[in-house]
């Protein structure tokens, strides 16, 4: 199922643990339309932030662990790939990173051109996540200003060329790292990833109004 959000957010229940076609392609036109309606919204006079070269940023959440964000989120961006966008994907995920093991990219680290990381890529995509840049093995014993710098750097100090979009996989929860992007970076949509259980969907519809 999916309910829409007034800030062109929506939720998505995973119902079942296996990700279809359908769901996929459901997900790809949603965001399809994200794109489409944050392109012909006037600009606001705002004081975030556009990250230079990128122009959408599409953040996915969840309220709760273990209900397949990242999952959907590597599946959102290839999908999109493959419907002929030039897509980026941030796992902002600073405690827990996951997205270099589904990417296959595990254990490979960036390099630094004009002081600015440069993204790996693999399978169309370029990607940039913490755990290229930690030991695997270590655990990220930061507090909430730390964790907010790093994916301010994440955003930022890396060079991700021109991007048609860049698909951010956010940690559970609403802490320091959802905070940074949603309050201070441009975010054209946001999906909100839910499993259909009632704890895990009030935790998903509180989650939506970070992005409103």
């Amino acid at each position: 199922g999916c309910s829409i959000a007034p800030n062109q957010s929506f939720v998505f229940h995973t119902d079942f643990p296996n990700i279809t076609i359908i769901k996929k392609f459901f997900m790809i036109r949603v965001c399809r339309n994200l794109i489409r309606a944050a392109s012909t919204r006037p600009t606001a006079v705002s004081n975030k932030r556009d990250i230079p070269g990128v122009k959408h940023v599409i953040a996915v959440a969840s309220g709760k662990g273990g209900v397949g964000k990242s999952t959907l989120s590597v599946n959102l961006a290839l999908g999109m790939y493959k419907q002929g966008y030039s897509v980026g994907l941030l796992d902002a995920d600073i405690y827990g990173p996951s997205i270099p093991i589904m990417m296959n990219l595990a254990g490979k680290r960036p390099v630094k051109e004009d002081g600015l990381l440069v993204p790996l890529e693999n399978y169309g995509l370029r990607v940039m996540s913490m755990g290229m840049l930690i030991d695997p093995e270590s655990a990220m014993i930061w507090r909430g200003p730390m964790v907010g710098s790093a994916v301010d750097q994440l955003l930022h100090k890396v060079k991700w060329g021109t991007l048609d979009v860049l698909v951010i996989d956010l940690p559970p929860g609403t802490g320091d790292a959802q905070l940074t992007i949603s309050q201070s970076e441009r975010v054209s949509g946001a999906v909100i990833i839910s499993t259909p259980q009632d704890v895990a969907l009030a935790d998903a519809r509180r989650g939506t109004s970070m992005f409103r």
